[in-house]
């Protein structure tokens, strides 16, 4: 599927194996079954977090100069961990260098949630015993252009050579082709069926005018692979729908509640206006809804079998979405992909927390 591909397409040549980091970074190999109790119980009898990741994607999960994982899953993971645990460090980062690999970790029970730039689709949901939990980052495939080119939209790329992988290595050429459909024009696809930063090499060398792959990819490859990226843009449209969900072991719901919970504790705190900076003036809040997610009101921490300072613990530890957003993709970063369909429905995106009542 497209979403590890386009990992494995972005980072050959860009990151080298995830390495050993003691307990937070450890291959998979020996097989595992999964906890006969429930996944709650096993972690906190464990004490860590057992969490899927690539492990070789800036932005999402790459180890840092100094072996310390990094990145938008990693950060989910540790928000899951202070949420459960108590402690943000307490989780083992497992890796996974393919879909299959990281899913099947995951069914295993090698792993106890996999966050690893997947898309959420169908047949993941319904064909094989695991379940999103909610959608951490809304993605879709993208063009970038040189900035002088004076391209600004999708339609203006009539007539233009762009490059994408082969239909064989992603699904970015018919993504192209239906789109040019849509929009009424003709374009030159350029395709390329190697692995790694290649699918830049037309565009560097002028024998592509764009190229297209999934945007946070694009934004990627853009600050890590490009001698001046500042001269690069990407399109405002979206050409696909790419939901990057988090995923849990199907027929174990209070796990899943926990993990969904998460999220929506993370969005929901940059909703109210909670950081990581905040939170102790949070703490003094009248607003019912601010009460209730950061326990000082009881009720969702016992439901949900953790203590009621539970979504406080992640949002301390961690910060909330914007926080986690910024520094690993953002503005923050040296990827520094705009927020997009992935910032609060308040400003025009999609992110939208259930409500904490």
């Amino acid at each position: 599927m497209r979403r590890c591909l386009l990992g494995l397409l972005m980072l050959c040549g860009l990151a080298g194996p995830a390495p050993a980091q003691g307990p937070a970074a450890t291959p998979a190999a020996t097989p595992a079954t999964a906890p006969a109790t429930g996944t709650l119980e096993a972690v906190r009898q464990r004490g860590e977090l057992r969490c899927g990741v690539f492990g070789q994607l800036p932005g999402f999960s790459a180890p840092d100069l100094e072996g310390v994982m990094r990145g938008l899953d990693a950060d989910f993971c540790r928000a899951v961990a202070a949420a459960v645990l108590g402690d943000r460090d307490k989780v083992a980062f497992v890796t996974a260098n393919s879909v299959e690999a990281g899913f099947g970790n995951l069914e295993a029970g090698r792993v106890d949630l996999l966050s690893s730039n997947l898309t959420a689709t169908a047949m993941r949901d319904a064909g094989r015993n695991i379940t999103p939990v909610g959608v951490l980052l809304y993605d879709g495939q993208a063009v970038m252009v040189r900035v002088d080119s004076q391209i600004a939209n999708f339609a203006q790329l009539n007539g233009k050579r762009i490059c994408v992988a082969a239909p064989q290595v992603d699904q970015s050429f018919n993504i192209l082709r239906n789109a040019a459909q849509r929009a009424r024009i003709t374009v030159v696809p350029v395709v390329t069926t190697q692995s790694g930063t290649a699918l830049l090499d037309g565009f560097k060398n002028g024998s592509c005018d764009a190229v297209t792959a999934d945007a946070a990819a694009l934004a990627t490859l853009r600050a890590t692979d490009l001698p001046d990226p500042a001269g690069a843009m990407l399109l405002p449209e979206r050409l696909s729908r790419e939901p990057i969900a988090p995923f849990v072991r199907g027929g174990d719901e209070r796990w899943r509640q926990i993990v969904s919970w998460t999220l929506h504790a993370l969005v929901a705190a940059e909703e109210l206006e909670i950081s990581s900076g905040t939170l102790d003036a949070a703490l003094q809040s009248s607003n019912t809804e601010v009460r209730f997610l950061i326990g000082l009101d009881r009720g969702l921490g016992a439901a949900l079998g953790l203590p009621d300072s539970w979504a406080a613990e992640a949002i301390r530890q961690v910060g909330n979405y914007g926080e986690i957003f910024d520094r690993n993709l953002g503005d923050g970063s040296a990827i520094g992909l705009d927020r997009g369909l992935s910032d609060l429905w308040r400003r025009g995106g999609l992110m939208y927390p259930f409500p904490f009542r």
